[in-house]
């Protein structure tokens, strides 16, 4: 995940709302620009995050909404604000649109191939999710499944392969992949559709979940050491965040204007941090991915294709982005080298996150708390 750009809050039929660091956002339904609103609107919360200096970040558009239109906001630039795009549905659809829609809307089109060689009768699609992901109804009894669409042969092998012969028998919780199907040059994939939310939506108090997360990726570890003689030369076909996150922070230390001590000690972390040890991980374990059933009291963990040995700690560190170090650290527990994992990349999320945090105390903390772990360990 880039540095935060903003949010889309809130759509509902007769609007928009959200908030962004750039000056204006654009606001487009269903691929028809409909021009560029100011954000100008102060937001205390935003301020108090630390994310802008004076709050004045909010935005709030008028619009005129139909089931299944499909709003997206980015800023000038280009880029998606975090939950867009954003599909609107009355609360009567309960989610579904029928299949028949899928022929007359462009953003669904995928969908109408697919609805002519699987018996469909209604589809909802999952905007905000990684990738374009639709849940699809089918007919004979199947009950609902999830389609991942626009996927490459070859990464639709290894996908298949890694759900056989890993999270299968390892028994993580995740959707089944039950089959594939072909759509052109690329192919579509088949899950068990997942009744839940994304952990990033189920707002204060999301961080009772984290145990269970927890528990599902030590499952996943304890398989990958008991199978990394067989596993340790493959990872997902997508490189992890991790190699994103790492380029960075070395970039950034090499900058000629960057202060010697934050340079020496960017450097120092990257080295500890690199030497950390491996375990098989999720490697893009935002909350996105993250799924919730509250009434059940399940989840399921999706989107594994950059699943790899990473050093020990990230998964968490990510998966916990935007909490401060200490509460990072204290949720995550475990040995002193998992909580300098935690905590080493929580400082580089932060850095990326949060403007001006070098300078701040509690940028200073980290920096503390990271080499006390490092001695500990």
């Amino acid at each position: 995940m880039s540095s935060v750009n903003g949010y889309v809050d809130r759509v509902w039929a007769e609007g928009v709302a959200g908030w962004s660091l750039a000056p204006r956002v654009l606001v487009s339904v269903n691929g028809t620009a409909l021009g560029s609103v100011p954000c100008t609107n102060r937001r205390p919360d935003v301020q108090a995050a630390g994310l802008s200096a004076d709050g004045v970040v909010g935005f709030r558009a008028p619009l005129s909404l139909a089931s299944g239109d499909i709003v997206r906001v980015t800023t000038p630039q280009g880029r998606p604000l975090r939950h867009s795009p954003w599909l609107y549905l009355p609360p009567e659809s309960e989610g579904w649109l029928p299949v028949s829609l899928a022929s007359r809307h462009p953003e669904y089109a995928e969908i109408a191939v697919l609805a002519g060689q699987l018996a469909l009768t209604r589809f909802r699609p999952l905007f905000g999710q990684p990738g374009q992901v639709a849940a699809v109804k089918l007919d004979a009894g199947e009950g609902p499944r999830v389609a991942c669409f626009g996927v490459a042969p070859r990464d639709a092998d290894h996908l298949q392969h890694f759900h056989e012969r890993v999270l299968t028998p390892a028994g993580v919780a995740c959707p089944a992949l039950h089959h594939r199907v072909g759509l052109g040059k690329r192919q579509a994939l088949i899950f068990d559709f997942f009744p839940g939310r994304p952990l990033d939506r189920l707002g204060p108090g999301w961080e009772a979940w984290l145990p269970a997360v927890m528990d599902e990726l030590a499952r996943l570890q304890r398989f990958g050491e008991q199978h990394r003689h067989r596993l340790r030369a493959r990872a997902g076909r997508k490189r992890p965040l991790l190699h994103r996150l790492l380029r960075r922070a070395m970039s950034d230390a090499l900058r000629w204007n960057r202060a010697r001590g934050e340079r020496r000690f960017l450097l120092w972390l990257l080295a500890r941090l690199v030497r950390l040890p491996r375990v098989l991980s999720h490697g893009d374990l935002h909350r996105e991915n993250a799924l919730v059933d509250t009434e059940r009291g399940d989840i399921a963990l999706i989107d594994w294709d950059r699943w790899g040995y990473l050093p020990i700690g990230f998964d968490l560190a990510l998966l916990m982005r935007g909490l401060p170090g200490d509460t990072a650290e204290r949720l995550a527990g475990g040995s002193p080298a998992q909580r300098l994992g935690v905590v080493g990349f929580t400082y580089l999320f932060q850095r990326l996150d949060r403007p001006g945090l070098v300078d701040s105390e509690e940028g200073r903390a980290l920096r503390r708390r990271c080499r006390e772990l490092a001695g500990v360990e």
